[in-house]
């Protein structure tokens, strides 16, 4: 494994050759891309679930059991602080995606990135211009039926009874946001199966490499012989599967890689 520090040309030129030599390039992002835009972690000093207490294992059980104390519970705790609903959406709806985001949309633009695998809900990677994005987790934006498993706009979708029925299908609708106990939706887990079979280079990108299914997905790709690249300013559980390691944050090491496969002259 070759340690890579930003400020080495060396060592960026050795990441800049892979993935300009890589036939199907996919990025698997993680929470720490977020917390670069202002959005707290939910776990470690300072995440919300350290200050609130982290939600129990049964909460799609629960949501299943009682869909309208759920959805009554969870509009309230929208609108009322002192919450992690309420200090996430909060951080959400004031965060913009920074260069980064920005970053690999612009590799996708260009041909580079084929796919991204996200496991944040907040948007922010359709936000920058991303059209390639396989949302893991769900995002915040949208509701899902769990029936014919259609997803809307939140915005588009005034909710005025709970729990929310689907206008399809007449089931139960759900934040698209994936609960704990919750399986990932079937048509996602498709698209990552897909992209892993597909890709030969992933980029890891400020994912701690913990939470499964994602944290399996590049270890499957390494199996089939994909070549994986960390950006992340701390050492993680997939650090030591990795081919290159650029220690730093993806808004300072992604701009920079897209300027040099660019060819872009530095300033």
């Amino acid at each position: 494994m070759t340690e890579i520090n930003p400020e080495s040309g060396l060592d960026i030129e050795r990441a800049v050759q892979v993935i300009r030599g890589a036939e199907y390039l996919v990025a698997l992002i993680g929470a720490g891309m977020s917390v670069e835009s202002g959005i707290p972690p939910f776990r470690g000093p300072g995440g919300l679930w350290t200050r609130y207490g982290e939600p129990t294992t049964l909460s799609y059980q629960q949501f299943i059991e009682d869909p309208a104390a759920w959805w009554g519970k969870r509009l309230t705790d929208e609108i009322q602080p002192g919450n992690t609903t309420y200090e996430l959406k909060i951080a959400v709806d004031n965060a913009s995606p920074n260069s980064g985001h920005f970053a690999l949309a612009e590799m996708e633009r260009i041909g580079l990135l084929k796919h991204t695998i996200t496991q944040n809900v907040d948007n922010l990677h359709h936000r920058a211009g991303s059209i390639n994005v396989a949302e893991i987790h769900g995002n915040r934006t949208k509701l899902r039926c769990i029936g014919c498993r259609i997803r809307l706009s939140r915005d588009e979708f005034p909710i005025v009874e709970t729990p929310p029925l689907c206008p399809e299908c007449g089931s139960i609708i759900k934040i698209d946001s994936v609960m704990f106990g919750e399986p990932i939706p079937p048509d996602v887990m498709a698209v990552c199966i897909d992209q892993v079979e597909k890709c030969d280079c992933m980029m890891m990108i400020g994912t701690s490499g913990t939470v499964r299914p994602a944290a399996s997905l590049p270890l499957a790709a390494r199996g089939r012989g994909a070549t994986l690249i960390e950006i992340n300013p701390h050492k993680t559980s997939l650090t030591d599967a990795a081919d290159l390691v650029l220690s730093g944050t993806s808004a300072e090491i992604l701009p920079l890689l897209v300027a040099k496969v660019r060819g872009v002259p530095e300033a």
